[in-house]
C-alpha cells in the first residue's frame, strides 16, 4: 500500500479479498518510487505520488491539465495528501476521477516482478470493477502517460455533492484542432461510471473526427454518445439519467471549445 486511504477501510470492514490479518507492505520507505518526471514523449509517475503532488506539479499543469482538474475534486485535502494516483488506478473503480483522463491518453502501466517488467495498456491492466491484471508477486512501479502536444481538453463529473462523494457520471475529452482551428483533427472521449470499466466513446470520436465544428455536429454527437454508453442503475443514480447526462456533458465541453474557437 501507499496512502492506504481506501485499502485500510476495506481491511477494517473486511471487504473484497481482505481477510482477518492481510499482509501489507508499506511502500513509503522506498523513496525511489516517488517521482514525476518528463521525457521527450511521456510523463512518468511513480506509485508514491500523491494527488496533492500532482496538483502542485508544474509538469502536470503544463502537459496534462485535464488530469490536474480531475485530481482537484478527489475526496478532501486530507485524502489528497495521502492518496495516490496509482492507488486510485489499482482500485479499478469505474467512478474513479483519475481514470477517465488516463484512458484518453492511452496510459501504460509498468508491472514489475522479481524476474520481469511489463508495460500494459491501462485498458488491459484494468479488467473489471476492482479487478486488475497483476501477478501476486507484482508491483506497479510507474505509469507512463503519453504527451499530447497541441491538444485542448476538459473533465467534468457529476455527483450528489461536490466533495467526498462518488461520481455518478464523468467525461474526459481531449481535442486536437487543425492549424486554422476550424476542424477536429483528433478527439478522444472517455466516460466514467457508465460501464464496468472506463470506456472510450469510439463511435462518437469517429463522428467528430475530421469534421468542422457546428451546432448540428455537436447535436449529433450528443445523441450518439447517449446510445453508445450502457450504464446501470444503482444506489447513486439510474441508467436513464446517466445516459442522458453523457450527452449533456459532452455537449457542454464541445460548446465551450467552439466558443473558444470563435473568440480567437
Amino acid at each position: 500500500m501507499a496512502g492506504g486511504t481506501d485499502v485500510l477501510i476495506m481491511v477494517r470492514n473486511k471487504l473484497g479479498v481482505w481477510g482477518e490479518s492481510p499482509p501489507l507492505l508499506n511502500l513509503n520507505s522506498i523513496p525511489d518510487l516517488n517521482f514525476i518526471q518528463e521525457t521527450d514523449t511521456n510523463i512518468e509517475i511513480g506509485p508514491l505520488v500523491t494527488h496533492t503532488q500532482l496538483l502542485e506539479s508544474p509538469i502536470i499543469a503544463k502537459n496534462i491539465p485535464v488530469l490536474k482538474k480531475a485530481v482537484s475534486i478527489i475526496g478532501s485535502p486530507q485524502i489528497r495528501n495521502l492518496g495516490t494516483i496509482v492507488g486510485n488506478m489499482c482500485r479499478a473503480s469505474p467512478a474513479a476521477d483519475t481514470l477517465a483522463p488516463l484512458y484518453t491518453r492511452n496510459t501504460l502501466v509498468q508491472v514489475q516482478t522479481v524476474n520481469n517488467s511489463e508495460l500494459l495498456p491501462i485498458d488491459e491492466f484494468i479488467s473489471g470493477p476492482g479487478q486488475i491484471s497483476i501477478p501476486k508477486n507484482g508491483l506497479v512501479t510507474k505509469i507512463v502517460i503519453p504527451k499530447l502536444e497541441g491538444y485542448r481538453g476538459d473533465y467534468i463529473s457529476l455527483r450528489q455533492r461536490y466533495a467526498l462523494s462518488i461520481v455518478v457520471v464523468s467525461i474526459a475529452v481531449e481535442v486536437l484542432l487543425s492549424k486554422d482551428k476550424l476542424r477536429i483533427d483528433d478527439i478522444r472521449i472517455s466516460l466514467g461510471a457508465v460501464a464496468p470499466t472506463i470506456v472510450r466513446a469510439r463511435k462518437t470520436e469517429s463522428l467528430l473526427k475530421s469534421h468542422t465544428f457546428s451546432e448540428d455536429l455537436i447535436e449529433q454527437s450528443e445523441k450518439m454518445i447517449v446510445e453508445e454508453c450502457r450504464p446501470i442503475s444503482d444506489i447513486r443514480s439510474n441508467k436513464r439519467y446517466r445516459k442522458a447526462m453523457t450527452g449533456v456533458l459532452l455537449g457542454r465541453i464541445l460548446k465551450n471549445l467552439n466558443q473558444y474557437i470563435e473568440n480567437i
